[in-house]
């Protein structure tokens, strides 16, 4: 599938920005990065926990500044088996309930794609105002099945080498100080793309699967609203709340971008105790392009955990949707258990979902070991069986 490079660095931002970046880089190693390092936290780390807004009698993270270093370990279907490194200060100059994060890194895997960056976010006016930076260049050596689900389903790909570079920027404002709508964020994001793609390894009798030239190098300059819902009592191993994210971004030539596009993406992930050592996890995602959105920024199926036992941006189209659940089991000690199903699947466009989707199952089971008490923080290894046979994924934290 064809990557370019989004950077290994986003690996430190959390979930968030997964959602920042075009639908291409979604199975670049920082993919994985981004989703695992949430677990880079202050709660993982035993600093300060951040706030809710309301609480006003709870004492204040403190300022005291904290350097990290952290290896991330990452195995999936579509990148291989690699590892990245960030160094990641946490401080606090204003006092605010969220700690300011600044880091850079970068991951190499054994597909021999790779990435480097940096990031920023930090918290404005008692945590009103949230921004998150990013900025980076990735290369990447992945396979590209074309478009549609008869590419998918057919198995034929050619080798892409890509090369990019990327950024984001995000700022959100928090409306509503009490009550449930006091986790809701809202704002706008901003997304650059810059992208060299070229073909290693082509397939001569099938040239419609290699994408058109000015597809392959060019810019993309979006621009949209976005917002965050969280009410999760944690962000690395949460038992009970809400995560929900969604981005509506438009390509604006008057910014550069050689596409003017649309695309919106909705994800929103449910966890529901159901003992003291059991938890169901649901998770529900919607991605729609418009028709003239290149092979690149379309919406990938299997990507954000949806679902396991998928290569990401095998099945890539105009939609993608995909339903999810996992339970979660404590067993013994620091062992931990799941059992996981999923359906989903790609249409043409959005309209088409509900009449003539390619629906695509899956299921799977895993071990977790609690690799911190504190924190709370499992590491996680996953077999998957999907429509082309299993995957094995490895990696920090839940799949969502």
């Amino acid at each position: 599938m064809a990557m370019s490079g989004r950077l290994a660095l986003t690996v430190l931002i959390g979930p968030a920005l997964a959602w920042a970046m075009p639908a291409h880089a979604q199975n670049l190693p920082v993919k994985d990065m981004t989703d695992q390092a949430m677990q880079i936290t202050p709660d993982y780390l035993g600093l300060p926990q951040p706030l809710s807004a309301s609480d006003e009698n709870a004492s204040k993270p403190s300022g005291k500044p904290d350097l990290v270093v952290a290896p991330i370990p990452i195995s999936n279907p579509a990148i291989g088996t690699g590892v990245a490194g960030a160094a990641v200060l946490f401080y606090n100059p204003n006092k605010s309930a969220q700690p300011w994060v600044s880091g850079l890194g970068g991951g190499y895997t054994s597909t021999h794609t790779w990435g480097a960056g940096l990031f920023h976010s930090m918290s404005l006016a008692h945590d009103r105002v949230r921004f998150l930076g990013f900025a980076g260049y990735g290369v990447a050596n992945l396979d590209f099945y074309g478009i549609g689900p008869d590419a998918g389903s057919a198995g034929l790909s050619i080798k892409m080498h890509d090369k990019a570079l990327a950024g984001v920027l995000d700022v959100q404002g928090q409306i509503f100080r009490e009550g449930l709508l006091r986790h809701f964020y809202v704002g706008g994001r901003f997304l650059y793309l810059d992208l060299n793609a070229s073909v290693t390894v082509p397939l001569p009798n099938h040239p419609e699967i290699t994408p058109p030239k000015f597809e392959r190098e060019s810019t993309i300059s979006m621009i949209g609203p976005s917002f965050t819902y969280d009410s999760r009592n944690s962000s690395t191993n949460p038992r009970k709340g809400v995560y929900a994210t969604g981005t509506l971004l438009y390509g604006a030539d008057w910014l550069g971008s050689d596409f003017t596009h649309h695309k919106f993406q909705l994800g929103a992930n449910t966890y529901l105790p159901l003992g003291k050592q059991t938890v169901l996890a649901l998770r529900q995602q919607l991605c729609g392009a418009s028709k003239d959105a290149p092979y690149y920024d379309l919406c990938l199926f299997g990507q954000q955990g949806d679902l396991r036992g998928y290569e990401t941006g095998r099945y890539r189209d105009g939609a993608s949707w995909a339903l999810q659940a996992e339970l979660r089991q404590h067993l013994f000690w620091r062992i931990g258990g799941v059992a996981f199903a999923g359906v989903g699947g790609i249409a043409e466009d959005v309209g088409s979902i509900w009449k003539h989707s390619t629906v695509l199952t899956s299921g799977g089971v895993g071990l977790r070991y609690l690799a911190s008490k504190d924190a709370n923080v499992n590491l996680r290894a996953d077999v998957a069986w999907g429509k082309d046979g299993p995957a094995f994924y490895f990696g920090i934290g839940e799949a969502f």
